[in-house]
């Protein structure tokens, strides 16, 4: 049996120091008490591996059609993009899983970001802003709030994150504004939520809504 010089106790099983002072040991090695437990991963991160392998297998097969048809372009490189943004995404909202109503701030701004750089590789018809934007911005506001509902969250763990699904809903105003938009109603739609989301967070959370953006500004 083990013992700590410092601590005067006695350590059973095979162990290298002590586990108060984390000091060295004296005496001779006993066989483990102690059950050896393997750590299984979690079955997110199997399902997380086996669709990135099925994504491979179909990527590989994509590569050779194209090798072999070549005359039809290099559409294999959009395969691949579209392929790594999917992946990008659901490895964030992987990480984050935690915390949902963060979870879908970053999503928005994610695929806001991506359907934008896809726009303008492919030529840009606008569909990014015109589209993608305001409506993500309104699944962002809206899916928070039944998520916080039906998962009983409090109002301090969401209400940030929805202050700042607001803030991001506002940006298609400034494109209406600055005449960048050639379709319109999805971005009237999205302004419209905004303000009725600052306006029932200003009527029915008044005091927590100004407390949450004093303590994150620190005014």
């Amino acid at each position: 049996m083990y013992e700590c010089k410092h601590c005067h106790i006695k350590v059973r099983g095979n162990v290298k120091c002590c586990p108060l002072c984390q000091g060295e040991l004296t005496g001779t090695a006993e066989q483990n008490i102690f059950p050896i437990i393997e750590l299984q991963p979690p079955l997110s991160q199997k399902m997380f591996r086996i669709g990135l392998f099925i994504t491979l297998i179909a990527v590989a097969i994509c590569v050779g059609i194209n090798l072999s048809r070549p005359q039809d372009g290099w559409w294999i490189l959009f395969v691949l993009a579209g392929s790594g943004c999917f992946w990008f995404s659901i490895g964030i909202a992987m990480k984050k899983w935690h915390n949902v109503p963060k979870n879908i701030l970053w999503q928005v701004i994610i695929l806001s970001v991506l359907a934008y750089f896809w726009d303008i590789k492919t030529g840009y018809r606008g569909w990014s802003l015109e589209y993608v934007l305001p409506f993500l911005c309104i699944g962002a506001i809206i899916g928070t709030c039944l998520l916080a509902y039906f998962l009983k969250l409090h109002t301090s763990e969401y209400i940030l994150y929805l202050i700042l699904d607001g803030i991001l809903a506002v940006i298609p105003l400034i494109l209406l504004l600055k005449h960048k938009l050639n379709v319109l109603y999805p971005s009237a739609i999205c302004v419209s939520i905004s303000i009725i989301l600052f306006g029932g967070l200003f009527l029915f959370r008044r005091d927590l809504f100004f407390s949450e953006i004093q303590r994150r500004t620190h005014l």
